[in-house]
């Protein structure tokens, strides 16, 4: 597989957040389609819980039971956001890894199937996401690129991506357009306003935990963002809530229509070495830089006039 630099770097940077942004329940999708043209938007850094507009998107309820925790009650999530936002808290200032996968099937197999792994330095960057997707002929919705690779340090995004060849570029996109939601709160506090749920409390190596399972699918709007499905149904879940309030795991399955016929989803996500994730620079960094400064020059006639700083440690 060759490797290409070069690359107009505002292309290979929208390329990469149309890649690596949005999806059902907040998890990075990036699907696209020939006919649709699609622009990467701003999208607001991680509030603390209570932030404006959260009452809207998930009121408390009238639950019964005694107080877990913020937002969770021994008879159910009294209060999505406030159980979100301490899941979000939890993360904000530590280092840890997640990865999400999404697979879209129907009766003669796999339809689409999408993998994104990320680790987040203390403080939400540096971090590195990778993804990747990979679609069936029978499915029409697809991906700039089959892997993407993106490294920001807080200044600048690095990129990676892979189809028929190896593409390098690096831009100053901010963090969260790029990977927005990185501590999952946004997906967490979806999922738990979209249904009503059984609390038990389990032991796991020792440690306590809550197991929610999903009783009554209550409100289909967080599920109903997918390109080409349409009416999500049948949803079940089920999420792993860590003592101090951190989700280790949540699985989300549902019916919906693609194509006039029933196809079923399967979304899940996972954090883990939460205190103990590191995020080095990609060993590919120096050709990210490489591809944008040759491309300047091409455009330039020369070479540019101020080469990008090395970050710490390439």
């Amino acid at each position: 597989m060759a490797a290409r630099s070069g690359q107009p770097v505002a292309a290979l940077a929208v390329a990469g957040c149309l890649l690596l942004a949005g999806c059902s329940v907040g998890l990075p999708s990036g699907e696209s389609t020939a006919t649709s043209t699609l622009t990467p938007v701003p999208v607001p850094e991680e509030q603390g819980a209570g932030a404006t507009g959260e009452a809207e998107i998930a009121p408390p309820r009238p639950v019964d039971g005694d107080r877990i925790m913020p937002g969770l009650r021994t008879e159910g999530v009294a209060d999505p956001a406030a159980l979100a936002g301490l899941h979000g808290r939890h993360l904000a200032d530590r280092p840890y890894t997640r990865a999400d996968s999404r697979t879209v099937v129907d009766a003669n197999g796999t339809l689409r199937a999408t993998r994104t792994d990320l680790l987040v330095a203390a403080g939400g960057v540096p971090f590195l996401a990778e993804r990747s997707a990979v679609s069936t002929p029978r499915y029409d919705v697809t991906s700039a690129f089959s892997e993407a690779t993106v490294y920001h340090d807080g200044g600048r995004a690095y990129y990676r991506a892979v189809e028929d060849e190896v593409n390098y570029g690096t831009d100053t996109i901010p963090p969260g357009e790029v990977v927005p939601d990185r501590t999952g709160r946004a997906a967490v506090r979806e999922l738990l306003s979209a249904f009503e749920w059984e609390v038990r409390r389990v032991e796991i190596s020792g440690q306590p935990h809550y197991r929610l399972e999903s009783t009554a699918f209550v409100d289909p709007e967080p599920l109903d963002d997918a390109v080409l499905l349409s009416d999500p149904r049948n949803a079940t879940a089920r999420l792993l809530v860590a003592a101090d309030g951190r989700v280790d795991r949540y699985r989300l399955e549902y019916e919906t229509t693609y194509d006039d016929r029933t196809v079923g989803v399967t979304e899940t996500a996972r954090w883990s070495n939460v205190g103990e994730t590191t995020v080095p620079p990609p060993n590919w960094i120096g050709r990210a830089r490489n591809a944008t400064r040759q491309s300047v020059d091409s455009r330039s006639g020369g070479p540019a006039e101020s080469p990008e700083p090395r970050p710490p440690g390439d």
